[in-house]
């Protein structure tokens, strides 16, 4: 038989607990082929959430608790996913809020999914079927709404719906092999770091709907304002795309001031001085790409292996260098080659015909080939 556990954590949550625990063992008694367990771990309740959770084990055998300091909410599923892994070796555990916004009976939902071989299964509000509350505030629905695309539009990740949902059923080994990684994670960011490496690690992951109601009793502990600021913290330093795009940005520097220096010192022909300045923008892209953006899965220097792909990368990237200068030509040839006059500025149209080549074309088509092709898992 298989074995779950749902890992709670509380502060000041005694009135909630005291309703969700028998829901929740109502739902999972159920369940056949899984043996679950809840593990309530409890930042030192001064409402005494602990104590109200040691007499409802003694009705469930199979809930547990355990108790520490409080240090925020990923330091406290930290904590139990630690104590769960040791002492009970789950197949899978759930993430679960104690406040009653998580519906119990999603659970044979979330196992359903594991079955059918997911590794990490997320509660999605934001798909088919999921919802928020419709009488939130707009400023309520704005921060939800709004954290959630930062993460989801910062990895390129968008088959992923919700990215801040705290109702997970994720793979225990997966769990214990990252999980000295989570140290530096606290908060709600937290969830979005524990996806991100999800996908870096590839796993299987799946959604189900998630209809999130509002808290039974007392007050949240989300800030808003410091989660909007702490995710998008996280995501500027952890998303491959940004920084492909800052990598990109430099390219596009290197390539616009050496085809302006071709052209205006050396009279050289537009098209073809677009094309030998996307060379050296590429070769410019190909080192920062390896040493940062994709250090994940850098290139190493072997030196076959670092020439082979180098190859690659300039096969994969001849086609950019025939794009700008097939672009290019054409829209000339259409459009015109002289200056337009915008607010204050006198700007040559080949520098807006090469702004939208690049942005709306190359970016789009090089994200993808050095993600299939150059930098894959395997190198």
């Amino acid at each position: 038989m298989k074995k779950a556990l749902i890992v709670i954590p509380t502060y000041n949550e005694r009135e909630n607990i005291k309703i969700l625990i028998p829901e929740i063992f109502k739902v999972t008694a159920l369940i056949k082929n899984w043996k679950i367990d809840i593990l309530i771990v409890d930042d030192t309740s001064p409402d005494k959430t602990g104590e109200e959770v040691n007499k409802l084990i003694k009705t469930y055998p199979h809930l547990h608790l355990v108790t520490g300091e409080k240090e925020g909410l990923g330091r406290a599923y930290i904590r139990g996913f630690r104590y769960g892994n040791s002492h009970m070796k789950p197949d899978v555990i759930f993430e679960m809020d104690a406040d009653g916004q998580h519906d119990p009976n999603l659970i044979p939902h979330f196992l359903k999914k594991i079955d059918k071989g997911s590794d990490f299964v997320i509660g999605s509000r934001y798909i088919k079927g999921g919802s928020i509350p419709h009488h939130w505030k707009i400023s309520r629905k704005f921060y939800s709404i709004i954290g959630n695309l930062v993460a989801k539009l910062g990895f390129m990740h968008l088959e992923i719906h919700d990215w801040t949902s705290g109702y997970r059923c994720i793979s225990a080994s997966f769990l214990e092999k990252i999980i000295s990684e989570m140290k530096g994670y606290n908060g709600y960011v937290f969830q979005i770091a524990l996806l991100d490496k999800a996908i870096k690690s590839h796993l299987r992951i799946s959604e189900i709907p998630l209809n999130f109601t509002d808290r039974r009793e007392g007050v949240s502990k989300f800030d808003s304002g410091e989660f909007i600021i702490n995710a998008s913290l996280y995501v500027i330093n952890h998303s491959t795309f940004i920084k492909f795009v800052i990598v990109g940005l430099i390219g596009f520097v290197i390539d616009f001031a050496l085809a302006a220096f071709l052209i205006y010192v050396f009279n050289i022909y537009k098209p073809h001085a677009n094309a030998i300045s996307a060379e050296f923008a590429i070769i410019s892209n190909f080192l920062l790409n390896n040493f940062w953006s994709f250090k994940h899965k850098k290139i190493s220097h072997r030196s076959m292996t670092y020439i082979k792909k180098f190859i690659s990368f300039n096969f994969v990237s001849s086609g950019s260098i025939l794009v700008q200068w097939f672009g290019m030509l054409i829209l000339i040839k259409v459009f015109g080659d002289h200056v337009v006059n915008i607010i204050f500025f006198s700007i040559p149209t080949w520098i807006i015909y090469k702004i939208f080549i690049i942005f709306f074309i190359i970016i789009p088509y090089s994200y993808f080939m050095y993600n299939k092709i150059i930098w894959t898992n395997k190198q």
